[in-house]
């Protein structure tokens, strides 16, 4: 299996439950182009990514994308912006896709990759809140 057809399986682990009335983004700065890296670099790519979202003024909320079984995690981040300004954050810190959240539809949209981008069915059922 490729990493498109990966990322379309992700669930994501959050402290709270995500309103269906925003849309926002689900993006991470971890593993750039889908490399796998350390945790302690993964924790230094997401540092710049969180630091240059406070530059920017955009609201964030933290997020993990996760494999269903949880075997493969990656710390993420919800951001409220538009959806062009998604993937142009994506492209700049080297992520493959992102996944753009409208109306509580799901979607997984390339940055890196070229792919169209997919319609993945309802946001809610794919969020594991860990605590409300």
């Amino acid at each position: 299996m490729d990493l498109w057809d990966q990322y379309k399986s992700s669930v994501f682990l959050c402290h709270q439950r995500l309103g269906q009335d925003i849309s926002f983004a689900i993006i991470s700065a971890q593993n750039p182009a889908g490399d796998l890296h350390n945790p302690s670099q993964n924790l230094v790519f997401d540092k710049h990514f969180a630091d240059f979202l406070d530059q920017l003024n955009l609201p964030y909320r933290a997020i993990i994308g996760c494999s269903p079984d949880l075997s493969f995690q990656e710390k993420s981040w919800a951001v409220l912006c538009e959806k062009t300004k998604a993937v142009d954050l994506a492209i700049r810190f080297k992520q493959n896709a992102i996944y753009w959240v409208e109306a509580g539809k799901l979607f997984l949209v390339p940055a890196l990759l070229q792919h169209p981008e997919e319609y993945l069915g309802a946001f809610h059922p794919r969020q594991i809140v860990l605590a409300e």
